[in-house]
């Protein structure tokens, strides 16, 4: 059962003036919850900070705000806690003077039943034509505007896939519709650069500090569709599914690599560990 809090008062209803309704003028992050405890917490409110701050969003009152999340975490016990903030309610037009009083919508849900699943035995992929476009003012962010991953989520369901290789309008890799996504070639991991278009996931940033820890040689660039079809091993992340093994990507089949196996052996001793 899901339950809504905006700034602090239970309800579902926001204003129809409120911008992140009107332009999706705004930011979130999704938290897993285990055991009452929120898992990655400093990095969430780190990503919210950062996205208000290169939005030029009104600051936030953050200790009031994890104060919250932690108290709707000990009541969920297990599960998925939502955070939006939007830059509040406006006049019409797009100009944002005067608007102050942001909007702090706090929800939760439960965690998808299938992630457990798709980490054991992996996911097969489409290839999406749904091309994203490239804006470095809002790549890696995680903002409101999502009407690109609506579209590619509709291809998704029409074609029965679980997911799909999504790409930028130069027909590079980026993500999946809702991962960031690596892959090993030999000895070398890559994973996309995401300064023109994507989201920089906090999953996607554990595992690269993890592959660094293990003094793994990563390439970070922009690739071609080619660069993971051929590769030995790939998986994609996320803070909700952690690291899931891709089995596949259309006609092509994957075995589930070791360097998969291990990293998510890595992420559940930091589980386990707390």
């Amino acid at each position: 059962m899901s339950n809504t809090w905006v700034n602090g008062v239970a309800t579902n209803q926001i204003a129809v003036t409120d911008r992140g309704f009107s332009y999706g003028d705004g930011i979130f992050t999704t938290i897993k919850v285990t055991n009452a405890r929120c898992e990655l917490l400093s990095e969430h409110l780190v990503r919210l900070q950062q996205g208000i701050t290169a939005l030029a969003i009104t600051q936030i009152d953050f200790k009031a705000l994890l104060d919250e999340i932690s108290n709707v975490a000990k009541s969920l016990i297990s599960g998925v806690i939502k955070v939006v903030v939007t830059r509040g309610e406006g006049q019409r037009g797009y100009s944002s003077v005067g608007c102050d009083s942001p909007t702090i919508v706090i929800s939760t849900s439960a965690l998808p039943v299938m992630y457990q699943d798709w980490q054991q035995n992996g996911v097969g992929l489409g290839v999406s034509t749904i091309a994203l476009g490239l804006n470095p003012l809002t790549a890696g962010i995680k903002h409101l505007n999502r009407l690109e991953q609506v579209l590619v989520r509709q291809q998704i369901d029409e074609n029965q896939w679980t997911d799909a290789v999504v790409l930028d309008c130069q027909a590079c890799v980026i993500e999946t519709s809702m991962a960031n996504i690596f892959w090993r070639s030999g000895e070398i991991v890559y994973t996309p650069n995401l300064d023109f278009s994507g989201v920089k996931g906090l999953m996607r940033q554990q595992v690269l500090s993890d592959l660094t820890a293990s003094n793994i040689q990563l390439v970070e660039d922009r690739f071609k569709l080619s660069s993971i079809i051929d590769a030995d091993e790939i998986f994609m992340t996320n803070c909700l599914m952690g690291i899931v093994p891709v089995v596949a990507i259309e006609s092509k089949q994957y075995h589930i690599g070791e360097l998969t196996q291990r990293l998510q052996s890595v992420l559940n001793s930091k589980d386990t560990n707390g």
